[in-house]
């Protein structure tokens, strides 16, 4: 099993997210979760939107946590193999360069980081 992770806008007159783009590496392993948690300091809910305005911290704390502090998430390694520290950083850094192609005109959209949502 694994996240399906998404970003989204909301469709104006409607309680609807719009998918409108997915991160290089979209998917990362559920073995994972204790880790993302615990260097995001998120207790995330999968399935659920989240503003990308108020997540963003968590998510570049994340990545600066398993970039300057990985030993210190080795201990979240899953006991299958399935998933490293590398492997969750290579998702928040994924998730992270697409927060940016949508909020910065490298795609045809420009979206203001306010208007853009993300789910696990």
């Amino acid at each position: 099993m694994s996240y399906d992770l998404r970003l989204g806008v909301k469709v104006e007159g409607l309680d609807v997210i719009a998918v409108i783009a997915e991160p290089e590496y979209s998917s990362p392993t559920y073995n994972l979760s204790k880790m993302f948690r615990a260097c995001m300091d998120w207790d995330y809910k999968q399935g659920e939107w989240y503003n990308v305005k108020e997540v963003l911290p968590h998510i570049e704390r994340g990545i600066h946590e398993l970039k300057f502090n990985s030993k210190a998430y080795k201990k979240y390694n899953p006991e299958n193999g399935w998933g490293d520290v590398s492997s969750a950083l290579e998702a928040l850094e994924s998730l992270a360069k697409c927060i940016e192609n949508q909020t910065n005109g490298w795609t045809w959209q420009d979206i203001p980081l306010e208007h853009l949502w993300m789910r696990w």
